[in-house]
């Protein structure tokens, strides 16, 4: 392997309230976090005040940021119907917060929460896209990721334009700029009906992998612990730590079962550690 794998988790995955999930990551023997949204708001919507008494929190308990889970374009682009899928994210809205205001406002948070990650996406999915599209956005993007020593990590996702670990792969061959990665989750490939990625596919997405998200769902596309449903995971982990760039690679848990929270996160935690252990 050249890479080493990094065990995360995305903390509202197991509860929006810090109490909860700071147990859990001490309970569970978890050092590293992504933070997404913390007591019902995406963090972009906290002040500075409350940023830093979360990022104090996580130091305190001995928690690393791995990467802040930000909303930055998971909303329509202007001048475009969207084909499916809802604004409203984990937390945010785009009318909370203009995206000429987002933009740079993500970077100060990561910035605050000492995240040298920041996902990104690809708008909401509409006809007609090309990966050109997204020129004159990551140039703006990648200006701000200089100027505040952040690396994006862009996210294949089901109701956005790069779905497969094959678009966001070009889209990143496209930049080819060291401060673009992509965070590659297989089940989000496959959950608009898509087989399996090749092999292939995942050594092509591997080589521009800054992280990986793992979840599981059912035959019926329901969602489940890690490792109980229909989602090829190990091998595809085994051919992704192979190929991808030398050094930390964060592998962060997201089980989309938010009613399970604890539990399910618990019992992913378990697989995916002996996955990785296998």
């Amino acid at each position: 392997m050249t890479a080493a794998p990094v065990i995360a988790v995305i903390t509202d995955e197991v509860s929006q309230d810090p109490a909860v999930f700071l147990a859990f990551m001490a309970t569970h023997r978890v050092t590293t976090v992504d933070i997404r949204a913390v007591e019902g708001r995406n963090v972009i919507l906290f002040d500075d005040r409350a940023l830093d008494a979360l990022a104090a929190r996580l130091r305190d308990a001995g928690l690393v940021m791995s990467c802040y889970c930000s909303p930055l374009l998971k909303w329509p682009r202007a001048g475009h119907a969207t084909a499916g899928g809802a604004a409203n994210f984990h937390g945010f809205d785009p009318s909370d917060l203009p995206p000429e205001d987002a933009l740079p406002r993500a970077f100060e948070v990561a910035n605050r929460l000492s995240a040298p990650r920041l996902r990104i996406f690809s708008y909401l999915r509409y006809d007609g896209f090309t990966p050109a599209d997204l020129d004159d956005d990551l140039d703006r993007l990648l200006d701000l990721a200089d100027a505040h020593d952040v690396t994006l990590l862009l996210e294949n996702e089901h109701v956005c334009n790069a779905i497969t670990l094959g678009d966001i792969t070009a889209i990143c061959a496209r930049r080819d700029h060291p401060r673009l990665k992509g965070v590659l989750d297989i089940a989000n490939h496959m959950s608009v009906g898509n087989p399996a990625p090749s092999e292939d596919e995942i050594i092509a997405a591997a080589r521009i992998a800054g992280g990986v998200h793992v979840k599981d769902f059912n035959a019926e596309r329901r969602y489940v612990p890690l490792g109980q449903g229909v989602v090829p995971q190990q091998a595809p982990l085994a051919t992704i730590l192979a190929n991808a760039p030398a050094g930390p690679l964060p592998i962060s848990i997201e089980t989309h079962m938010p009613s399970q929270g604890p539990v399910a996160t618990a019992a992913s935690l378990k697989a995916l550690r002996g996955m990785l252990d296998g």
